[in-house]
């Protein structure tokens, strides 16, 4: 009967190690989407200092302005769809793409403004 309960015993530290590297993992993930998307919204202030720089027609600055709006909507979509996956599960799969290209749309529209003004 001894042999019995200690053979169960392993068996339940086992299963609790995982749920704790689970979580352990899950966190990390979490950070690392949040880190994400901040790296994101750096990319995303960088454009708009472009965008109200003085020299904000040339060529060479579009260009710049373009490249950190795609960094920053790929920043963020990875981000987006790592924490949805993470937080959401299956059910709202979906949410990512949708944020990802309200977060790139609206992003070009204020450079536009920007642009104009």
């Amino acid at each position: 009967m001894a042999s019995h309960e200690s053979a169960s015993q392993p068996a339940t530290g086992g299963r609790s190690l995982r749920h704790v590297r689970a979580a352990q993992l899950r966190a990390r993930a979490t950070r690392q989407a949040i880190i994400q998307m901040l790296l994101g919204t750096v990319f995303l202030v960088g454009a708009l200092a472009y965008a109200r720089a003085p020299d904000r027609h040339e060529q060479v600055n579009l260009a710049w302005m373009a490249g950190l709006l795609v960094l920053s909507a790929l920043d963020a979509a990875l981000g987006l769809r790592t924490l949805v996956r993470l937080r959401l599960r299956r059910k709202f799969a979906w949410v990512w793409a949708a944020t990802t290209g309200a977060w790139a749309l609206l992003s070009v529209v204020v450079v536009a403004v920007l642009l104009r003004g």
